[in-house]
């Protein structure tokens, strides 16, 4: 089951929030996805191909979560991107939500990882 999980930072600290998901994707899931990626040249090598089959999925099911995640904190700073232009520029960015106090809502999809 996927929830999403909301948090508010200020707009300012937006770029370091995304390193700081970033960071933890590159620590905690592509090394399992590199595990997968060996274990599957290995078992081909040995020969074993169902195990080589299962290792290869692994590593696509997880290259899939890290694409959903980057999708996800590609679309953060391009929010982030747009309203600091439209700062700039002096248009009104995007009606503020229930939070005040230039809050913005960032949204993280949780997946069975």
């Amino acid at each position: 089951m996927k929830v999403i999980v909301s948090y508010a930072c200020d707009l300012k600290d937006i770029p370091s929030t995304v390193v700081e998901l970033l960071q933890n994707l590159k620590e905690n899931h592509l090394p399992g996805i590199t595990i997968d990626i060996q274990d599957a040249i290995l078992n081909s090598n040995d020969n074993k191909i169902a195990e080589a089959l299962e290792s290869m999925d692994a590593a696509r099911i997880g290259l899939a979560k890290l694409d959903n995640r980057l999708m996800d904190y590609m679309s953060i700073l391009a929010g982030y991107s747009k309203t600091n232009a439209d700062i700039h520029l002096g248009t009104q960015p995007n009606p503020p939500q229930e939070e005040s106090n230039n809050n913005v809502d960032i949204e993280e999809q949780k997946t069975n990882d």
